[in-house]
Order: structure tokens, then C-alpha cells, then sequence
């Protein structure tokens, strides 16, 4: 079974300052800038507090019609924050997004520092691979079968 540092994206996140009067206009220039879906929201601190996803800004932006600059930080994102460690496995990894309902999980090393986010695509692509490695092989093991029915 693989490990959720294996798969996952090692770009260090973007993050954005929660309680600096930050908007959801300025979230989502952000976001549509550096062509990312997620921001981590951090403290004064440093300290991880949140998520905003481009899903909470459509939810909690657009579809209640507020106006994108009056909405802060701290009024869209998803808290508390939920996050996995990279040891753990990419199969705990998709149960916790399935049973959370989310597509992205923030990933932290042992001294809990945010080191990158595992999403939902990432296990997508994972899973392709080990299917075409298993649809390969089977077709080598059909071929070398093949050729052992001819010989005799």
C-alpha cells in the first residue's frame, strides 16, 4: 500500500492570512493568478486554521449573491482544518476525503508543517498507473502463454 507522500503534490501551498481583512475577491484572485483550487488560511501565527476551496467560494460567495468584497477570509473558509501526516496511507487518505465530502487534504510532516496537499486527482492518477502496470503485465504473461501454446 503507498503512502500519502508518494502521490502527493510537493508544491509548498499558497496560504493566506486569516483576520487581515483579506476578501473573497482577493481569494479568488489568487487563486485564478497562480491557477490553484485551495488556499490555506493561517493565523497570526502560521498556524493552519483553515481551507478555502474555488467550491467555497462559489457556495458561500456566489450562490447567496454577496457581494465578493465585503466577504472575509474567516467567513468562507472550511474549519478546523482537516489534514492527514505523509506516512499515512493513500487509502486512509481516500476515506477521509470520501467520508468528509472534500477533495483536497493538506499533508503534514511529523513536526506538523504543512509540506503539500494530497487531492483527489492525485489518487485518480495513482490508480490509473497501477491499472495500466496490471494491464500490462497481464498482457506480457497473455503473450509469453501464447507462445509457450504455439511450441507445443
Amino acid at each position: 500500500m503507498s503512502s500519502v507522500s508518494e502521490i502527493m503534490s510537493f508544491r509548498e501551498p499558497w496560504t493566506i492570512a486569516a483576520y487581515s481583512n483579506k476578501t473573497a475577491r482577493d481569494v479568488a484572485a489568487i487563486l485564478t493568478k497562480n491557477r490553484i483550487g485551495s488556499l490555506i488560511v493561517i493565523d497570526k501565527d502560521n498556524t493552519p486554521v483553515g481551507i478555502i476551496t474555488e467550491s467555497d467560494l462559489v457556495k458561500r460567495v456566489c450562490l447567496e449573491n454577496y457581494n465578493a468584497d465585503k466577504v472575509l477570509v474567516e467567513e468562507i473558509m472550511s474549519s478546523p482544518l482537516i489534514t492527514i501526516m505523509t506516512y499515512d496511507s493513500v487509502d486512509t487518505a481516500s476515506r477521509i476525503m470520501l467520508s468528509n465530502k472534500i477533495k483536497r487534504l493538506p499533508v503534514l510532516e511529523a513536526d506538523n508543517r504543512i509540506i503539500g496537499i494530497i487531492s483527489v486527482t492525485d489518487i485518480t492518477h495513482h490508480l490509473a498507473k497501477i491499472l495500466l502496470d496490471d494491464y500490462n503485465r497481464h498482457r506480457s504473461l497473455k503473450k509469453i502463454l501464447e507462445m509457450n501454446d504455439v511450441s507445443n
